[in-house]
């Protein structure tokens, strides 16, 4: 058996980064099952294809926005402050290949839940087309393949050490989704108080009225930093975005 070494891949450097700030957080998991009956029928109502992700940001950021608890994040130290956001923001996360490496990008969406799904899709469509480049929405990232792996862990840093810009630029919570493989749930990684999680939609049997039915259905997770939110509040915010996303109308 034989053994290669080699460095970290710069075009993974800000996920390394992510991830050692996200061990700051007290991770605490949920997870309901959505069915996306109402959903399917919204879908085929609309005028343009709108992605089951776009329901979800909708849903979450209509729901979080009349909860300042959950818009809160946690500036820790000696002497540590809550600092509540005015408003929502979504970062989605997206599947890309970044110099022949397979590495994960975010992009933010502004105030989505005063945002149309259509609005909020045609976001998420221009950073899910959009290559890691030096022009575009990840040019930031095309310029930190350059830098060592220390200089990207401190730029990350002292850029999301203001509350503000941590909400700017990794939102107030994050969605994240595996639908496009045969895969169940995920249970995200998060530097914010809240994230979502989606997994594959798969026909599921459930009970109805006393039968058993077949519905389609995929498990939302739902992530939060219990040092911000209580145990409670999280399972309540959950069920919330579940009973949108299943009562959907509009």
């Amino acid at each position: 058996m034989t053994a290669r070494a080699a460095a970290f891949p710069a075009e993974r450097a800000h996920t390394y980064a992510f991830l050692r700030d996200a061990r700051n957080t007290a991770h605490v998991f949920l997870t309901a099952d959505v069915d996306t009956t109402a959903l399917q029928a919204a879908r085929a109502r609309a005028n343009a294809e709108i992605s089951y992700v776009s329901y979800v940001v909708k849903a979450a950021a209509e729901v979080l926005a009349k909860h300042s608890a959950a818009r809160t994040t946690l500036r820790d130290g000696l002497r540590p402050r809550m600092v509540t956001m005015d408003g929502v923001t979504a970062k989605v996360l997206f599947d890309k290949d970044f110099n022949g490496t397979r590495c994960v990008a975010s992009g933010t969406v502004e105030a989505p839940d005063k945002a149309s799904v259509a609005v909020i899709q045609s976001q998420v469509d221009h950073y899910k087309a959009a290559p890691i480049a030096a022009e575009g929405p990840f040019a930031a990232l095309w310029k930190l393949r350059r830098l060592p792996l220390p200089a990207v862990r401190l730029i990350y840093n002292l850029l999301l050490a203001s509350p503000k810009r941590r909400a700017r630029f990794q939102g107030t919570f994050s969605v994240t989704s595996v639908g496009h493989r045969d895969v169940r749930s995920i249970l995200p990684m998060i530097a914010t108080p809240i994230g979502l999680g989606m997994g594959r939609i798969a026909a599921t049997p459930v009970v109805r009225d006393g039968k058993i039915t077949i519905a389609p259905q995929f498990t939302l997770s739902l992530a939060f930093d219990h040092r911000v939110l209580d145990g409670a509040l999280a399972a309540d915010l959950l069920a919330d975005i579940k009973h949108r996303l299943e009562t959907w109308e509009n």
